[in-house]
Protein backbone atom coordinates (compact mmCIF):
# COMPACT_ATOMS: atom_id res chain seq x y z
CA UNK A 1 0.00 0.00 0.00
CA UNK A 2 2.94 2.43 0.90
CA UNK A 3 4.54 1.64 -2.26
CA UNK A 4 1.65 2.34 -4.10
CA UNK A 5 0.64 5.87 -2.60
CA UNK A 6 4.56 6.77 -3.15
CA UNK A 7 4.43 6.08 -6.78
CA UNK A 8 0.98 7.73 -7.48
CA UNK A 9 3.35 10.42 -5.19
CA UNK A 10 5.76 10.52 -8.15
CA UNK A 11 3.17 10.60 -10.70
CA UNK A 12 1.39 13.58 -9.59
CA UNK A 13 4.67 15.29 -8.96
CA UNK A 14 5.72 14.84 -12.60
CA UNK A 15 2.83 16.81 -13.44
CA UNK A 16 3.03 19.67 -11.36
CA UNK A 17 6.82 19.58 -11.11
CA UNK A 18 7.37 20.58 -7.11
CA UNK A 19 6.17 19.87 -4.15
CA UNK A 20 4.68 22.46 -2.29
CA UNK A 21 1.23 24.14 -2.31
CA UNK A 22 1.75 24.73 -6.18
CA UNK A 23 -0.01 25.24 -9.18
CA UNK A 24 -1.34 28.25 -11.32
CA UNK A 25 -4.92 28.96 -12.95
CA UNK A 26 -4.09 31.34 -14.99
CA UNK A 27 -5.19 30.92 -18.80
CA UNK A 28 -4.39 31.87 -22.01
CA UNK A 29 -6.78 33.62 -24.52
CA UNK A 30 -7.92 30.74 -27.09
CA UNK A 31 -5.89 29.32 -28.91
CA UNK A 32 -5.70 30.89 -32.12
CA UNK A 33 -4.75 27.46 -34.62
CA UNK A 34 -7.01 25.09 -32.30
CA UNK A 35 -6.06 21.81 -33.57
CA UNK A 36 -9.19 20.29 -35.17
CA UNK A 37 -10.71 17.01 -33.98
CA UNK A 38 -11.16 14.06 -36.51
CA UNK A 39 -14.83 13.84 -35.18
CA UNK A 40 -15.41 17.09 -37.72
CA UNK A 41 -17.26 18.87 -34.53
CA UNK A 42 -17.46 22.68 -34.84
CA UNK A 43 -14.56 23.70 -32.24
CA UNK A 44 -13.12 27.31 -32.19
CA UNK A 45 -10.56 28.34 -35.25
CA UNK A 46 -10.67 24.37 -36.24
CA UNK A 47 -8.11 24.04 -39.33
CA UNK A 48 -8.76 20.38 -40.66
CA UNK A 49 -8.75 20.42 -44.20
CA UNK A 50 -11.39 17.49 -45.78
CA UNK A 51 -9.17 14.54 -47.29
CA UNK A 52 -7.94 15.31 -50.58
CA UNK A 53 -7.75 13.02 -53.86
CA UNK A 54 -4.18 11.37 -52.55
CA UNK A 55 -6.02 10.80 -49.73
CA UNK A 56 -4.15 13.17 -47.37
CA UNK A 57 -5.56 15.98 -45.16
CA UNK A 58 -4.11 19.16 -43.47
CA UNK A 59 -4.29 20.04 -39.46
CA UNK A 60 -2.96 23.86 -39.47
CA UNK A 61 0.01 22.86 -41.99
CA UNK A 62 0.59 19.51 -41.02
CA UNK A 63 -0.19 17.26 -43.65
CA UNK A 64 -1.60 13.59 -42.53
CA UNK A 65 -0.36 11.06 -43.17
CA UNK A 66 3.09 12.29 -42.09
CA UNK A 67 4.92 10.08 -44.23
CA UNK A 68 3.76 7.88 -47.77
CA UNK A 69 5.16 4.97 -46.15
CA UNK A 70 5.27 3.42 -42.62
CA UNK A 71 8.31 4.37 -41.03
CA UNK A 72 9.37 3.15 -37.47
CA UNK A 73 10.42 5.03 -34.51
CA UNK A 74 11.89 3.85 -31.10
CA UNK A 75 10.12 5.70 -28.32
CA UNK A 76 11.44 5.67 -24.70
CA UNK A 77 8.40 6.66 -22.39
CA UNK A 78 7.41 6.03 -18.48
CA UNK A 79 3.58 3.73 -18.85
CA UNK A 80 2.12 1.88 -16.83
CA UNK A 81 -1.24 -0.02 -16.98
CA UNK A 82 -3.20 -2.65 -15.30
CA UNK A 83 -4.82 -3.53 -18.26
CA UNK A 84 -2.35 -3.45 -21.77
CA UNK A 85 1.05 -5.00 -22.00
CA UNK A 86 2.41 -2.56 -24.75
CA UNK A 87 1.04 0.56 -25.81
CA UNK A 88 0.69 -0.56 -29.68
CA UNK A 89 -2.03 -2.88 -28.08
CA UNK A 90 -4.78 0.27 -27.12
CA UNK A 91 -6.95 1.89 -29.91
CA UNK A 92 -6.00 4.80 -29.48
CA UNK A 93 -2.28 4.43 -30.12
CA UNK A 94 -3.57 1.92 -33.17
CA UNK A 95 -5.60 5.26 -34.28
CA UNK A 96 -2.70 7.76 -34.01
CA UNK A 97 -0.76 5.48 -36.05
CA UNK A 98 -3.27 4.88 -39.04
CA UNK A 99 -3.43 8.58 -38.95
CA UNK A 100 0.06 8.87 -39.16
CA UNK A 101 1.74 6.26 -40.83
CA UNK A 102 3.96 6.12 -38.06
CA UNK A 103 4.36 3.22 -36.20
CA UNK A 104 6.31 3.36 -32.48
CA UNK A 105 8.52 0.52 -31.06
CA UNK A 106 7.94 1.22 -27.55
CA UNK A 107 10.37 1.22 -24.79
CA UNK A 108 8.84 1.79 -21.41
CA UNK A 109 9.10 1.68 -17.74
CA UNK A 110 7.24 2.52 -14.34
CA UNK A 111 8.02 6.17 -13.33
CA UNK A 112 9.95 4.43 -10.19
CA UNK A 113 11.95 1.82 -12.14
CA UNK A 114 12.61 4.84 -14.89
CA UNK A 115 14.83 7.00 -12.82
CA UNK A 116 17.36 4.13 -12.48
CA UNK A 117 16.98 2.88 -16.13
CA UNK A 118 17.11 6.39 -18.18
CA UNK A 119 20.45 6.95 -16.07
CA UNK A 120 21.99 3.32 -16.97
CA UNK A 121 21.00 4.51 -20.69
CA UNK A 122 22.76 7.35 -20.64
CA UNK A 123 25.70 5.86 -19.20
CA UNK A 124 25.88 3.34 -21.77
CA UNK A 125 25.31 4.91 -24.98
CA UNK A 126 21.74 3.42 -25.24
CA UNK A 127 19.35 5.63 -27.15
CA UNK A 128 16.37 6.06 -29.03
CA UNK A 129 14.75 8.45 -31.63
CA UNK A 130 12.69 9.89 -28.71
CA UNK A 131 13.07 9.68 -24.78
CA UNK A 132 10.83 11.21 -22.52
CA UNK A 133 11.68 9.74 -19.13
CA UNK A 134 9.27 11.71 -17.07
CA UNK A 135 9.83 14.94 -14.51
CA UNK A 136 12.05 12.78 -12.39
CA UNK A 137 15.09 12.36 -14.78
CA UNK A 138 16.59 14.65 -16.74
CA UNK A 139 19.91 14.63 -19.17
CA UNK A 140 23.02 15.84 -17.14
CA UNK A 141 24.31 19.22 -17.53
CA UNK A 142 20.71 20.23 -19.50
CA UNK A 143 19.47 20.17 -23.03
CA UNK A 144 22.06 22.25 -24.73
CA UNK A 145 25.16 20.00 -23.03
CA UNK A 146 22.82 17.12 -24.68
CA UNK A 147 23.66 19.36 -27.85
CA UNK A 148 27.32 20.04 -27.32
CA UNK A 149 27.94 16.35 -26.06
CA UNK A 150 26.55 15.19 -29.60
CA UNK A 151 23.44 12.96 -27.98
CA UNK A 152 20.66 15.32 -28.31
CA UNK A 153 19.72 17.12 -31.62
CA UNK A 154 18.93 21.12 -31.44
CA UNK A 155 15.20 20.95 -32.13
CA UNK A 156 14.95 24.90 -32.92
CA UNK A 157 15.04 25.01 -37.04
CA UNK A 158 12.85 21.65 -36.87
CA UNK A 159 10.24 22.98 -34.29
CA UNK A 160 9.74 26.32 -36.87
CA UNK A 161 10.24 23.89 -40.21
CA UNK A 162 7.86 21.24 -38.95
CA UNK A 163 6.30 22.02 -36.07
CA UNK A 164 3.09 24.27 -36.87
CA UNK A 165 0.63 23.23 -34.10
CA UNK A 166 3.21 23.25 -31.37
CA UNK A 167 4.69 27.05 -32.86
CA UNK A 168 0.51 27.96 -32.84
CA UNK A 169 0.03 27.44 -29.11
CA UNK A 170 3.28 29.25 -28.17
CA UNK A 171 2.07 31.88 -30.33
CA UNK A 172 -0.80 32.21 -28.98
CA UNK A 173 0.32 33.08 -25.23
CA UNK A 174 3.18 35.24 -25.05
CA UNK A 175 4.16 33.80 -21.62
CA UNK A 176 4.50 30.48 -22.43
CA UNK A 177 6.44 31.25 -25.89
CA UNK A 178 9.03 32.84 -23.31
CA UNK A 179 9.06 30.14 -20.83
CA UNK A 180 9.55 27.52 -23.80
CA UNK A 181 12.77 29.14 -24.86
CA UNK A 182 16.45 29.56 -23.82
CA UNK A 183 18.22 32.07 -22.51
CA UNK A 184 19.47 32.51 -26.79
CA UNK A 185 15.72 32.94 -27.50
CA UNK A 186 15.91 29.79 -29.49
CA UNK A 187 14.01 26.90 -28.38
CA UNK A 188 16.42 23.81 -28.42
CA UNK A 189 13.99 21.40 -27.14
CA UNK A 190 10.44 20.43 -27.80
CA UNK A 191 8.64 21.46 -24.64
CA UNK A 192 5.10 19.73 -22.99
CA UNK A 193 2.78 22.35 -22.97
CA UNK A 194 -0.24 22.75 -20.31
CA UNK A 195 -3.54 23.72 -20.10
CA UNK A 196 -7.27 22.46 -20.83
CA UNK A 197 -9.06 21.04 -23.95
CA UNK A 198 -9.19 24.63 -25.09
CA UNK A 199 -6.47 26.45 -24.09
CA UNK A 200 -2.80 27.11 -22.48
CA UNK A 201 -3.36 27.27 -18.97
CA UNK A 202 -1.25 27.04 -15.89
CA UNK A 203 -2.33 23.79 -13.98
CA UNK A 204 -3.62 23.15 -10.55
CA UNK A 205 -1.88 22.31 -7.17
CA UNK A 206 -1.79 19.47 -6.06
CA UNK A 207 -1.59 19.64 -2.45
CA UNK A 208 -1.84 22.19 0.17
CA UNK A 209 -2.98 23.02 3.96
CA UNK A 210 -6.32 21.26 5.24
CA UNK A 211 -8.27 20.97 7.84
CA UNK A 212 -10.61 18.63 8.84
CA UNK A 213 -14.21 20.48 8.62
CA UNK A 214 -16.01 17.49 10.56
CA UNK A 215 -13.94 18.36 13.64
CA UNK A 216 -14.31 21.73 12.79
CA UNK A 217 -18.47 21.84 12.48
CA UNK A 218 -18.74 19.27 15.90
CA UNK A 219 -16.53 21.96 18.11
CA UNK A 220 -18.79 24.78 16.37
CA UNK A 221 -15.56 26.94 15.43
CA UNK A 222 -14.97 29.01 11.93
CA UNK A 223 -12.50 28.27 9.66
CA UNK A 224 -9.27 29.97 10.97
CA UNK A 225 -7.66 32.68 8.02
CA UNK A 226 -4.56 34.30 10.48
CA UNK A 227 -2.22 32.74 12.43
CA UNK A 228 -3.67 34.29 15.79
CA UNK A 229 -6.91 32.52 14.88
CA UNK A 230 -5.70 29.04 13.92
CA UNK A 231 -3.30 29.49 17.25
CA UNK A 232 -6.60 30.06 19.25
CA UNK A 233 -8.13 26.85 17.71
CA UNK A 234 -5.53 25.00 18.35
CA UNK A 235 -5.01 25.40 21.97
CA UNK A 236 -9.15 24.89 22.08
CA UNK A 237 -8.08 21.75 20.25
CA UNK A 238 -5.62 20.72 23.05
CA UNK A 239 -7.66 21.50 25.61
CA UNK A 240 -10.65 19.18 24.12
CA UNK A 241 -7.48 16.24 24.36
CA UNK A 242 -6.24 16.13 20.87
CA UNK A 243 -2.78 14.72 20.89
CA UNK A 244 -1.46 16.33 17.64
CA UNK A 245 -3.64 19.42 16.82
CA UNK A 246 -1.30 20.39 13.98
CA UNK A 247 0.66 18.12 11.98
CA UNK A 248 4.41 19.24 10.35
CA UNK A 249 6.46 17.94 8.00
CA UNK A 250 9.24 15.33 8.92
CA UNK A 251 11.62 18.29 8.70
CA UNK A 252 10.17 20.87 10.42
CA UNK A 253 8.64 22.53 7.54
CA UNK A 254 5.04 23.56 6.47
CA UNK A 255 2.72 25.34 4.33
CA UNK A 256 2.20 27.46 7.12
CA UNK A 257 5.33 29.17 6.76
CA UNK A 258 4.01 31.01 3.85
CA UNK A 259 1.60 33.33 6.00
CA UNK A 260 5.66 34.30 6.91
CA UNK A 261 6.12 34.85 3.07
CA UNK A 262 9.17 31.80 4.30
CA UNK A 263 9.06 29.10 1.88
CA UNK A 264 9.95 25.60 3.57
CA UNK A 265 9.21 23.51 0.75
CA UNK A 266 12.11 20.30 0.81
CA UNK A 267 11.36 19.71 -2.99
CA UNK A 268 12.53 23.27 -4.52
CA UNK A 269 15.73 23.17 -1.91
CA UNK A 270 14.00 26.15 0.07
CA UNK A 271 14.40 28.73 -2.56
CA UNK A 272 12.23 31.89 -3.20
CA UNK A 273 11.64 34.58 -4.99
CA UNK A 274 10.48 38.03 -4.48
CA UNK A 275 8.02 39.41 -7.67
CA UNK A 276 8.51 43.34 -6.08
CA UNK A 277 12.07 43.22 -6.22
CA UNK A 278 12.98 40.19 -8.55
CA UNK A 279 15.69 38.87 -6.26
CA UNK A 280 16.57 35.34 -5.33
CA UNK A 281 16.34 34.46 -1.64
CA UNK A 282 17.73 31.44 0.19
CA UNK A 283 14.95 30.53 2.55
CA UNK A 284 16.54 31.41 6.29
CA UNK A 285 17.64 34.88 4.78
CA UNK A 286 14.07 35.88 4.27
CA UNK A 287 12.65 38.46 6.04
CA UNK A 288 10.05 36.87 8.30
CA UNK A 289 12.05 33.77 8.76
CA UNK A 290 13.09 34.11 12.39
CA UNK A 291 9.41 35.38 13.05
CA UNK A 292 8.28 32.12 11.86
CA UNK A 293 10.87 29.43 13.29
CA UNK A 294 10.19 31.36 16.59
CA UNK A 295 6.59 30.38 16.55
CA UNK A 296 6.67 26.91 15.07
CA UNK A 297 9.23 26.66 18.53
CA UNK A 298 6.66 28.23 20.94
CA UNK A 299 3.65 26.02 19.16
CA UNK A 300 5.65 22.96 19.60
CA UNK A 301 6.25 23.87 23.13
CA UNK A 302 2.68 23.81 24.19
CA UNK A 303 2.16 21.04 22.25
CA UNK A 304 0.08 22.12 19.82
CA UNK A 305 2.08 20.20 17.28
CA UNK A 306 2.58 16.69 16.88
CA UNK A 307 5.25 15.29 19.59
CA UNK A 308 6.16 12.70 16.60
CA UNK A 309 6.40 15.07 13.39
CA UNK A 310 9.74 13.95 12.94
CA UNK A 311 8.90 10.68 11.48
CA UNK A 312 7.14 12.20 8.51
CA UNK A 313 3.51 12.46 6.97
CA UNK A 314 1.63 9.63 7.08
CA UNK A 315 2.38 9.32 3.50
CA UNK A 316 5.92 8.06 3.81
CA UNK A 317 5.47 6.55 7.64
CA UNK A 318 2.18 5.06 7.00
CA UNK A 319 0.72 5.89 10.32
CA UNK A 320 -2.48 7.41 9.76
CA UNK A 321 -3.68 7.23 13.65
CA UNK A 322 -3.67 10.69 13.58
CA UNK A 323 -6.69 10.69 11.45
CA UNK A 324 -8.06 7.79 12.75
CA UNK A 325 -8.86 8.77 16.07
CA UNK A 326 -9.58 12.78 15.29
CA UNK A 327 -6.26 13.48 16.60
CA UNK A 328 -5.20 16.43 13.94
CA UNK A 329 -7.19 19.50 13.24
CA UNK A 330 -4.74 21.57 10.91
CA UNK A 331 -3.07 19.62 8.00
CA UNK A 332 0.22 21.10 6.86
CA UNK A 333 0.20 19.62 3.88
CA UNK A 334 -2.02 17.29 2.19
CA UNK A 335 -2.39 15.81 -1.05
CA UNK A 336 -5.57 16.30 -3.27
CA UNK A 337 -6.28 12.78 -3.84
CA UNK A 338 -6.10 12.33 -0.74
CA UNK A 339 -8.94 15.06 0.26
CA UNK A 340 -12.94 14.73 1.30
CA UNK A 341 -13.16 11.14 3.04
CA UNK A 342 -10.69 9.81 0.20
CA UNK A 343 -8.54 8.34 2.83
CA UNK A 344 -11.82 6.57 4.19
CA UNK A 345 -12.59 5.44 0.92
CA UNK A 346 -9.16 3.87 0.00
CA UNK A 347 -9.13 2.01 3.01
CA UNK A 348 -6.34 3.97 5.03
CA UNK A 349 -8.53 4.18 8.07
CA UNK A 350 -11.85 3.08 9.38
CA UNK A 351 -13.19 6.40 10.50
CA UNK A 352 -16.16 7.47 8.15
CA UNK A 353 -16.08 11.12 10.06
CA UNK A 354 -13.09 12.34 8.45
CA UNK A 355 -13.62 15.04 5.95
CA UNK A 356 -10.38 17.14 4.74
CA UNK A 357 -10.95 20.50 3.25
CA UNK A 358 -9.14 23.25 1.36
CA UNK A 359 -7.31 26.18 2.72
CA UNK A 360 -6.38 28.73 0.71
CA UNK A 361 -4.01 30.09 2.97
CA UNK A 362 -3.14 31.38 6.35
CA UNK A 363 -2.36 34.85 6.96
CA UNK A 364 -0.20 36.78 8.82
CA UNK A 365 -2.57 39.36 9.50
CA UNK A 366 -5.96 40.75 8.39
CA UNK A 367 -5.94 41.36 4.78
CA UNK A 368 -3.26 40.57 3.91
CA UNK A 369 -2.84 38.81 0.05
CA UNK A 370 -2.67 35.16 0.88
CA UNK A 371 0.90 33.57 -0.58
CA UNK A 372 1.97 30.01 -2.27
CA UNK A 373 4.72 28.49 -3.92
CA UNK A 374 3.37 28.20 -7.20
CA UNK A 375 5.21 27.81 -10.17
CA UNK A 376 3.08 29.35 -12.66
CA UNK A 377 4.69 27.95 -15.75
CA UNK A 378 2.87 26.53 -19.33
CA UNK A 379 5.73 24.47 -20.16
CA UNK A 380 7.41 21.30 -18.42
CA UNK A 381 9.60 18.24 -19.28
CA UNK A 382 12.00 18.53 -21.90
CA UNK A 383 11.00 16.08 -25.28
CA UNK A 384 14.94 14.81 -25.76
CA UNK A 385 14.95 13.70 -29.83
CA UNK A 386 18.43 12.03 -30.08
CA UNK A 387 21.38 11.76 -32.92
CA UNK A 388 18.99 8.51 -33.73
CA UNK A 389 16.57 10.10 -35.10
CA UNK A 390 18.88 12.05 -37.96
CA UNK A 391 17.72 9.93 -40.71
CA UNK A 392 14.48 11.01 -39.88
CA UNK A 393 14.17 14.06 -38.27
CA UNK A 394 10.95 15.47 -40.47
CA UNK A 395 9.06 12.19 -39.63
CA UNK A 396 10.18 12.56 -35.75
CA UNK A 397 9.01 16.27 -35.57
CA UNK A 398 6.12 15.85 -37.27
CA UNK A 399 4.85 12.61 -35.08
CA UNK A 400 5.52 14.48 -32.07
CA UNK A 401 3.50 17.48 -33.51
CA UNK A 402 0.96 15.48 -33.95
CA UNK A 403 0.98 15.47 -30.03
CA UNK A 404 -0.03 18.81 -30.03
CA UNK A 405 -3.56 18.74 -32.30
CA UNK A 406 -6.76 18.45 -30.68
CA UNK A 407 -7.28 15.17 -32.54
CA UNK A 408 -3.87 13.70 -30.86
CA UNK A 409 -4.82 14.81 -27.81
CA UNK A 410 -8.62 13.27 -27.90
CA UNK A 411 -6.75 9.70 -29.40
CA UNK A 412 -4.13 9.90 -26.43
CA UNK A 413 -6.49 11.00 -23.34
CA UNK A 414 -10.39 9.98 -24.57
CA UNK A 415 -9.67 6.74 -27.01
CA UNK A 416 -11.96 6.12 -30.36
CA UNK A 417 -14.84 8.58 -30.29
CA UNK A 418 -18.01 6.53 -30.44
CA UNK A 419 -16.29 3.33 -28.98
CA UNK A 420 -15.35 4.78 -25.35
CA UNK A 421 -16.57 8.35 -25.86
CA UNK A 422 -19.09 10.63 -27.24
CA UNK A 423 -19.14 14.30 -28.32
CA UNK A 424 -22.17 16.54 -28.04
CA UNK A 425 -22.10 20.20 -30.39
CA UNK A 426 -20.35 22.03 -27.94
CA UNK A 427 -17.50 19.71 -28.02
CA UNK A 428 -18.48 17.83 -24.78
CA UNK A 429 -16.61 14.61 -23.80
CA UNK A 430 -19.31 11.96 -22.42
CA UNK A 431 -17.79 8.51 -21.83
CA UNK A 432 -19.39 5.46 -22.99
CA UNK A 433 -20.85 2.70 -21.43
CA UNK A 434 -17.68 0.61 -22.31
CA UNK A 435 -15.77 2.75 -19.94
CA UNK A 436 -18.58 3.58 -17.39
CA UNK A 437 -19.49 0.39 -16.65
CA UNK A 438 -17.20 -2.39 -18.64
CA UNK A 439 -18.32 -5.65 -18.51
CA UNK A 440 -15.66 -7.56 -16.50
CA UNK A 441 -15.91 -4.99 -14.13
CA UNK A 442 -12.93 -2.67 -14.72
CA UNK A 443 -13.06 0.90 -12.78
CA UNK A 444 -13.53 3.27 -15.18
CA UNK A 445 -9.54 4.28 -15.46
CA UNK A 446 -8.63 0.84 -16.18
CA UNK A 447 -11.40 0.59 -18.66
CA UNK A 448 -10.59 3.75 -20.57
CA UNK A 449 -6.74 2.20 -20.32
CA UNK A 450 -7.92 0.02 -23.04
CA UNK A 451 -8.81 3.04 -25.56
CA UNK A 452 -6.44 5.61 -24.31
CA UNK A 453 -2.52 5.95 -23.30
CA UNK A 454 -2.68 9.04 -21.00
CA UNK A 455 0.57 9.75 -21.18
CA UNK A 456 1.79 13.22 -20.39
CA UNK A 457 3.83 13.36 -23.36
CA UNK A 458 2.93 16.79 -25.73
CA UNK A 459 0.37 18.43 -24.65
CA UNK A 460 -0.98 17.62 -21.28
CA UNK A 461 -4.82 18.61 -20.75
CA UNK A 462 -5.96 19.18 -17.05
CA UNK A 463 -9.49 18.65 -18.40
CA UNK A 464 -9.01 15.25 -19.89
CA UNK A 465 -6.67 14.64 -16.91
CA UNK A 466 -9.80 15.07 -14.80
CA UNK A 467 -12.26 13.51 -16.55
CA UNK A 468 -12.08 9.99 -15.56
CA UNK A 469 -12.31 11.22 -12.03
CA UNK A 470 -15.33 13.23 -12.43
CA UNK A 471 -16.91 10.61 -14.53
CA UNK A 472 -16.43 8.20 -11.56
CA UNK A 473 -17.75 10.67 -8.74
CA UNK A 474 -20.46 10.69 -6.59
CA UNK A 475 -22.76 13.49 -7.29
CA UNK A 476 -20.24 15.51 -10.10
CA UNK A 477 -18.04 16.17 -6.69
CA UNK A 478 -14.34 15.48 -7.08
CA UNK A 479 -12.76 17.17 -4.47
CA UNK A 480 -8.88 16.18 -6.22
CA UNK A 481 -10.15 19.14 -8.54
CA UNK A 482 -11.70 21.60 -5.80
CA UNK A 483 -9.14 20.94 -3.53
CA UNK A 484 -6.90 21.74 -6.64
CA UNK A 485 -8.79 25.01 -7.04
CA UNK A 486 -8.66 26.39 -3.83
CA UNK A 487 -4.70 26.21 -3.49
CA UNK A 488 -4.52 27.51 -6.64
CA UNK A 489 -6.62 30.63 -6.17
CA UNK A 490 -3.26 32.45 -3.53
CA UNK A 491 -2.66 35.66 -4.59
CA UNK A 492 0.87 35.70 -4.32
CA UNK A 493 3.75 33.40 -5.55
CA UNK A 494 7.06 33.23 -4.47
CA UNK A 495 8.19 30.53 -6.53
CA UNK A 496 11.53 31.02 -8.36
CA UNK A 497 10.49 31.57 -12.09
CA UNK A 498 11.23 28.86 -14.67
CA UNK A 499 14.98 29.97 -15.75
CA UNK A 500 17.47 27.74 -16.94
CA UNK A 501 20.71 27.35 -15.41
CA UNK A 502 24.42 27.72 -17.11
CA UNK A 503 26.25 24.31 -17.39
CA UNK A 504 28.82 25.93 -14.80
CA UNK A 505 25.48 27.02 -12.77
CA UNK A 506 24.18 23.84 -12.65
CA UNK A 507 27.43 22.72 -11.20
CA UNK A 508 28.15 25.15 -9.05
CA UNK A 509 25.32 24.74 -7.10
CA UNK A 510 25.32 21.27 -6.99
CA UNK A 511 28.24 20.52 -5.54
CA UNK A 512 27.23 22.69 -2.65
CA UNK A 513 23.13 22.25 -2.59
CA UNK A 514 22.66 18.78 -0.93
CA UNK A 515 24.67 19.67 2.10
CA UNK A 516 22.98 22.90 2.64
CA UNK A 517 19.64 21.60 2.37
CA UNK A 518 20.35 19.02 4.68
CA UNK A 519 22.18 21.70 7.43
CA UNK A 520 18.73 23.75 6.86
CA UNK A 521 16.60 20.23 7.66
CA UNK A 522 18.04 19.79 10.53
CA UNK A 523 18.59 23.24 11.86
CA UNK A 524 14.34 23.61 11.24
CA UNK A 525 13.78 20.18 13.21
CA UNK A 526 15.99 20.73 16.36
CA UNK A 527 15.53 24.61 16.64
CA UNK A 528 11.54 23.66 16.61
CA UNK A 529 12.60 20.98 19.14
CA UNK A 530 14.74 22.97 21.25
CA UNK A 531 17.70 20.94 21.27
CA UNK A 532 19.69 24.02 18.86
CA UNK A 533 19.70 26.71 21.21
CA UNK A 534 21.84 28.85 18.49
CA UNK A 535 20.84 32.03 17.32
CA UNK A 536 19.53 32.68 13.42
CA UNK A 537 22.25 34.94 12.72
CA UNK A 538 24.88 32.34 13.46
CA UNK A 539 22.73 29.41 11.49
CA UNK A 540 23.05 31.83 8.47
CA UNK A 541 26.89 32.40 9.07
CA UNK A 542 27.23 28.40 8.47
CA UNK A 543 25.19 28.41 5.64
CA UNK A 544 27.12 31.70 4.07
CA UNK A 545 30.59 29.68 4.79
CA UNK A 546 28.75 26.74 2.87
CA UNK A 547 28.40 29.03 -0.07
CA UNK A 548 24.96 29.83 -0.11
CA UNK A 549 25.76 33.29 -1.39
CA UNK A 550 27.47 32.00 -4.06
CA UNK A 551 24.77 29.47 -4.80
CA UNK A 552 21.96 32.20 -5.22
CA UNK A 553 23.84 34.59 -7.38
CA UNK A 554 23.87 32.04 -9.62
CA UNK A 555 20.07 31.29 -9.50
CA UNK A 556 20.10 35.43 -9.77
CA UNK A 557 22.20 35.15 -12.64
CA UNK A 558 19.77 32.74 -14.55
CA UNK A 559 16.27 34.42 -13.20
CA UNK A 560 17.96 37.58 -14.50
CA UNK A 561 18.67 36.25 -17.77
CA UNK A 562 15.33 34.79 -17.69
CA UNK A 563 13.64 38.10 -17.05
CA UNK A 564 15.56 39.47 -20.39
CA UNK A 565 13.93 36.86 -22.28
Amino acid sequence: MKKRLIACILATAMLIGCLAACGGNKESSAVSNEPSSQSGADEPSSKTSAPENDGTRDINGLTLPITPEKTEISVLMVFESNVVEDPNEIAGVQAMEEATNVHVNWMFYGQTEMMEKFNQMMATGEFFDVMFPGGTSSYSGGYQQGIEDGVLIDMDPYIKKYMPNYMALLESNPEAKKQAAYDDGLMHSVRVLRGTDENLKVPGAFLGPAIRADLLEKMGEDVPETVDQLHTLLVKCKEAGMAAPMTLQGDGGTSLSLAWGVNTDWSTNFWQYDEKTGKVYYAPFAENWDAYLDTMRDWYAEGLIDKNFTVGSPVMSGDYSNYENDQSMFIDTWFNFLMGNEIYKQGYISNENVNLVPLTGIVLHPGDPTIWCGNESYVSQEIYVTTEAEDKIDVVSKWIDYHYTTEGLRYKYYGIEGESYTLDSSGEVTYTDAVLNDPNGLSIGDALGKYAMRSYFGYQSETAENSAAIAAAEGGSVSLIEASQVWSSADVTIHVPPATLSQEESEFINTYITDIQTMLQERMTKYILGTDTSSHDEFREKLKASQIEECTARWQAAVDRYNAR
